[in-house]
C-alpha cells in the first residue's frame, strides 16, 4: 500500500526528526510504500528566523540569526537526505489542498510527537487527526498528548469525539493520557512505543560512524530549563574531570564544556552513542541513551517527566530517574535484561502496527 504519514517533521527539534524518519522505516519494513506529508502547522512559524509580527523581538532575532541559520541548514540536510517527502509542502493557510491526497494513497497514519497535545497546537488542528482523508483508511501511531488535560478553550471534546470516530484503529503514546480521549470513542485506544524505540541501534548505524568529539566526555541535553541537571552535570565533571558537550541556544556556565548548537538528528544520534554518560531532561536522548546502552540520568522535574519515567519503569531502569540534583555515579546495569523487556513491548507495537496496515 502508499501509506501517507502526517506528524510533526519539519521542527527544528531532534525528537520530531527523528521520529517521523522511523516512522517511515517501520512502515516500510512492513512492505509498504511510506511518504511523509510536508505539511506546516501554524507552530511551524515559531521556527522562522524572522518573524515579523513580534517586531519587539527584532534585535533577538538578528542577533540569534547567524547559529540559528546553521541549525535550519542543518535539518534541512537531514530532510532532504532521509525523508520521503510529497512533491507538494501544504501549510495551515491551504488545508483545503490536502483533501487530493485522498487519491494518491491508500492509508494515511498521523505520526508520533505531540500532534494530539492540544495545549502545544493551540487547539484541534484537524488535520493531525486526518480530516483530509476522506474515505480512506485512518491509523494513528504514538501520537503524544503529554498531558492529562488540556485547557477547556483548547479541548473541544465534540470536534474531537467526531475525528476520532473516523479511525479504523487508534493508539496513543503514554498510557496515563488514556483517559483523556477514550471517553471520546467506542473505539478502544491502544498504548504502542515511540517509532523511534520500533527501530534498534543497527538501524541508526549510518547517523553514528562521525566522531564529533574525541576522547571521554559527557554528553548534556537540556531541553526545558532545569537547574538540577546543570547543577549536576558541573559536579560530575569536576569529579570525572571529563568534559562536557552540550545543545543549547545560549552558553552555560559549564567549565571545560563546549556548545554544539546548530548541529542536526545525526549529530545528535552519534553524540549519544559515542559518549560516556548522557545527562538530560529530554525524552528523546533517553531513547537514544537505551538504544545505544549508554549510562544515563534523567533529570525529570516537571509534569513532562511522566513519559519518561513510564518508559524507564517499563523497562527496568526507573533507578535513572530522579527530580532533584544528582551527583552520584551511575550504577551499572544488566543490558541484556533491559533488551528482553524492551523488545517485548516492541512486539506489541510492531503487532498493532502491522494489524493496523494489514
Amino acid at each position: 500500500m502508499n501509506i501517507g504519514i502526517i506528524t510533526f517533521h519539519c521542527s527544528y527539534n531532534y525528537g520530531s526528526a527523528l521520529q517521523a524518519y522511523a516512522l517511515q522505516v517501520a512502515i516500510g519494513k512492513l512492505g509498504h510504500a511510506a511518504t511523509i506529508i510536508d505539511y506546516r502547522s501554524k507552530n511551524f512559524d515559531s521556527y522562522r528566523l524572522f518573524r515579523l509580527r513580534r517586531p519587539k523581538n527584532m534585535l533577538k532575532m538578528l542577533h540569534d540569526y547567524p547559529h540559528n541559520k546553521v541549525r535550519k541548514k542543518s535539518f534541512e540536510r537531514f530532510s532532504a537526505r532521509y525523508f520521503n517527502l510529497t512533491s507538494e509542502t501544504y501549510s495551515y493557510k491551504n488545508e483545503r489542498n490536502l483533501c487530493a491526497l485522498s487519491d494518491k494513497f491508500d492509508c494515511f497514519v498521523c505520526g508520533s510527537d505531540q500532534i494530539w497535545n492540544l495545549d502545544c497546537t493551540g487547539g484541534v488542528v484537524e488535520p493531525f487527526f486526518l480530516s483530509f482523508a476522506g474515505a480512506k483508511r485512518r491509523i494513528s501511531y504514538a501520537p503524544s498528548l503529554a498531558h492529562t488535560s488540556f485547557r477547556p478553550e483548547n479541548f473541544d471534546k465534540k470536534k474531537v469525539s467526531g475525528l476520532l470516530s473516523k479511525f479504523d484503529c487508534l493508539s496513543v503514546r503514554e498510557e496515563e493520557t488514556v483517559p483523556l480521549f477514550q471517553p471520546l470513542v467506542d473505539k478502544l485506544i491502544d498504548v504502542v512505543l515511540d517509532p523511534t524505540l520500533l527501530l534498534n541501534a543497527e538501524d541508526y548505524a549510518a547517523m553514528t560512524s562521525e566522531e564529533i568529539i574525541e576522547g571521554d566526555y559527557i554528553f548534556m541535553y537540556l531541553l526545558r530549563e532545569c537547574p538540577e541537571l546543570i547543577g549536576s552535570t558541573v559536579a560530575l565533571a569536576g569529579a570525572t574531570g571529563m568534559k562536557v558537550a552540550y545543545i543549547s541556544e545560549k552558553n552555560l556556565d559549564i567549565p571545560n564544556s563546549v556548545n554544539l548548537f546548530g548541529v542536526g538528528p545525526e549529530e545528535f544520534i552519534s553524540l549519544i552513542a559515542h559518549s560516556s554518560l548522557v545527562l538530560t531532561n529530554s525524552f528523546h536522548a533517553t531513547v537514544f541513551s537505551v538504544q545505544f546502552h549508554k549510562p544515563f540520568r534523567v533529570y525529570a522535574t516537571d509534569k513532562s517527566g511522566a513519559r519518561m519515567r513510564d518508559l524507564l519503569s517499563n523497562i527496568g531502569l526507573a533507578d535513572r530517574c530522579v527530580d532533584v540534583m544528582c551527583a552520584d555515579d551511575v550504577a551499572p546495569c544488566d543490558w541484556s535484561d533491559v533488551d528482553v523487556l524492551l523488545d517485548s513491548l516492541r512486539e506489541h507495537s510492531w503487532a498493532y502496527l502491522r494489524k493496523a496496515l494489514s
